[in-house]
């Protein structure tokens, strides 16, 4: 009996260290191929002409961040379930922050599908007959868009400082995730807000992501190896 139950849990070990390697993979590929408005400054001609080329690319990024979300969702019991008995309270802190990403990245979804309807509406009805009314109403959209992209990944930024602190607990947690995490998570939370377009930003993004797959892999090992 206790065999069979060390088998489930290696099994559920091996699943939730797989479900979050796909998160972090179909996260920064959904960062890779983000859709980004021209230009608040730029003329309206040049934002049509861009939107005009790039209106599949938009929805491609849709369609990431919103499998992106569903994924994160997915994590959650697979989470708890595993972690349950070694972490206690710390877990239930960091499935609500799952929680509160996966509904972030939703609605940034969900606005990026009312951004793509205007944008098919503009263009169908002609560059010529756009006026600036409706290039403010797709800005607008987009400032929604990635308002919820800022709050997502900010909460993603609080999981893994959580993730990194379950050390305390775990202590076979990988040191080198450990610090990735603790040292980029909150690089990642400040350039958030104060500068979304920085290069440390996209650095702290790739050490957090880097340092959750270190995590992710160990996960899977463990379920393998014992």
């Amino acid at each position: 009996m206790l065999q069979q139950g060390s088998r489930k849990y290696r099994r559920r070990e091996i699943a939730t260290g797989l479900i979050i390697l796909l998160v972090a993979f179909s996260f920064m590929a959904a960062l890779l191929l983000n859709f980004d408005f021209i230009s608040p400054y730029a003329t309206l001609q040049e934002d049509l002409s861009y939107l005009s080329d790039h209106i599949v690319n938009q929805r491609i990024s849709v369609y990431l961040w919103m499998g992106t979300a569903v994924l994160i969702l997915i994590t959650i019991p697979l989470f708890l379930a595993t972690f349950h008995q070694r972490l206690r309270f710390l877990q239930y802190i960091l499935a609500l922050l799952m929680t509160g990403a996966s509904a972030s990245f939703l609605m940034m979804a969900i606005k990026g599908l009312e951004l793509h309807q205007v944008m098919v509406q503009t263009l169908a009805s002609g560059l010529d007959q756009t006026d600036e009314a409706s290039r403010l109403m797709m800005l607008e959209k987009f400032r929604e868009e990635q308002y919820y992209r800022y709050i997502g990944s900010s909460l993603i930024g609080l999981f893994a400082i959580g993730l990194g602190m379950t050390r305390i607990k775990i202590s076979r947690f990988p040191v080198f995730a450990t610090i990735l995490l603790l040292l980029s998570a909150p690089v990642l939370i400040f350039f958030n807000w104060y500068e979304p377009d920085h290069l440390a930003r996209t650095v702290a993004m790739a050490g957090v992501m880097t340092g959750v797959a270190i995590f992710a892999v160990r996960l899977i090992n463990k379920g393998l190896s014992r």
